[in-house]
């Protein structure tokens, strides 16, 4: 698969580009089935909701062949060469299983800030290839993107300190500080952007819902500003996502880095397996 020289544009100027039916049905319910699979195995890849549901598994490549299949897909891989200027390697991926009527939110946030703070990334020519697994609607927590705010650069480059909530769960509050990365993954985001932010840049450029049907992919740049919802519909909303970064982006050495699973650090060129399109 190649993109057009608008497609490319578009996606500079706006730093997203979505692009619809990318896969066929039978490579998206074969998904779903391992999905179901995947999220069952009880690992440290495996993130849960303030309601003891799955919210997220990372790197499921690692031990299931459809998912590998995914993200040496030329479907992807060539068109983020393309968009991110050379050879890329994976630098994170997760399964986000936001599930009907317990699907909880993601607070307005960059990307990038994650990775360049915790994780030592140098710039942020980096994107994530999300695969829609569930057709999305405006109900189902779509994730929502303010066209152009990558430009801005890192903003509110500062940490969260609000910390667990009262209302939440002894439970959860003892989940959230079982590691020192888990503030990065579940609800109460470490690094998130102000309300004055978001409206600033929302009167300048307005939001953008990115939906879409079942096989379509979502290109969004590190930096732009994006969320979404709980999901209080009957309907799943799950996504494959794959970060792939440039090979002139790695990470550098850490004293304590975080897990592979979180930021990779084998920068070996991917392959594109052949995908006729």
């Amino acid at each position: 698969m190649k993109l057009s020289d608008d497609q490319i544009s578009a996606y500079h100027e706006n730093g997203f580009l979505l692009i619809e039916n990318i896969f066929g049905k039978e490579e998206i319910d074969l998904a779903l089935t391992e999905m179901d699979k995947i999220i069952g195995e009880d690992s440290p890849r495996r993130i849960l909701e303030k309601t003891g549901a799955v919210r997220s598994f990372f790197c499921p490549e690692l031990t299931n062949h459809v998912y590998k299949q995914i993200t040496l897909s030329g479907k992807l891989v060539n068109p983020s060469r393309q968009l991110l200027g050379g050879d890329v390697y994976i630098h994170q991926s997760k399964i986000n299983s936001k599930h009907a009527m317990v699907g909880d939110w993601w607070e307005w946030h960059q990307d990038y800030t994650f990775w360049k703070q915790d994780d030592g990334m140098p710039c942020s020519n980096v994107l994530t290839a999300m695969v829609y697994l569930n057709d999305v609607n405006e109900f189902n927590g779509p994730l929502i993107l303010i066209p152009g705010s990558h430009k801005a650069g890192i903003v509110d480059d500062a940490a969260n300190d609000a910390g667990p909530q009262a209302m939440e769960s002894e439970w959860f509050k003892s989940y959230q500080g079982s590691t020192t990365y888990m503030s990065a993954l579940t609800a109460n985001l470490k690094y998130t952007l102000k309300q004055t932010t978001i409206s600033k840049w929302v009167e300048k450029r307005g939001i953008y819902s990115a939906k879409g049907p079942a096989g379509s992919v979502l290109f969004f740049h590190g930096n732009i500003f994006h969320a979404s919802s709980n999901n209080l519909t009957p309907w799943n909303r799950h996504a494959f996502l794959v970060t792939y970064n440039s090979v002139h982006n790695t990470l550098p050495q850490q004293e304590d880095p975080r897990p592979s699973f979180l930021a990779n650090r084998d920068f070996t060129p991917i392959a594109a397996m052949d995908d006729h399109r």
